[in-house]
């Protein structure tokens, strides 16, 4: 789990690097919140729930990014420009919620998804979080 850890805070780094805009400063803040834990079967498509609250931020929508933390490595699913595979996944995003909707699962599928939120025109530190992740099992 120290090493999940660690891999986040890289994340939150890079996260931070990728969407660091250069609007005026403000006191935004954002949580995000996710499930700890999905289960679903390889007949399902499956949708994992993210939840966000923001105060202090523009009125703008914010930027929705997904990542999948597998046992040794990483993987961008889906950005602001889309998801990676768009027959996969997809994105559905109103008011502050977000759902990945993933289509034909397999066992590889089982990993910690996070989801991160970010209104890119703030500087504020606090407007750019993701969530803790949500563990899916995918069982046959």
């Amino acid at each position: 789990m120290a090493s999940f850890n660690k891999f986040k805070n890289v994340l939150m780094l890079a996260f931070d690097w990728i969407l660091y805009g250069a609007g005026a400063a403000g006191h935004c803040r954002v949580t995000v919140a996710q499930p700890r834990f999905q289960q679903a079967d390889p007949s399902m498509n499956v949708s994992l729930t993210c939840s966000f609250s923001a105060s202090g931020c523009s009125s703008s929508p914010p930027d929705v990014l997904w990542f999948r933390f597998l046992t040794s490595t990483h993987q961008g699913l889906c950005t602001p420009n889309g998801c990676t595979d768009h027959q996969k996944y997809k994105v559905h995003s109103s008011g502050t919620s977000t759902l990945l909707q993933i289509k034909d699962l397999t066992e590889d599928d089982s990993a910690v998804y996070i989801c991160g939120i970010a209104f890119s025109d703030s500087e504020s530190p606090f407007s750019k979080q993701t969530g803790d992740g949500t563990v899916l099992t995918v069982t046959g």
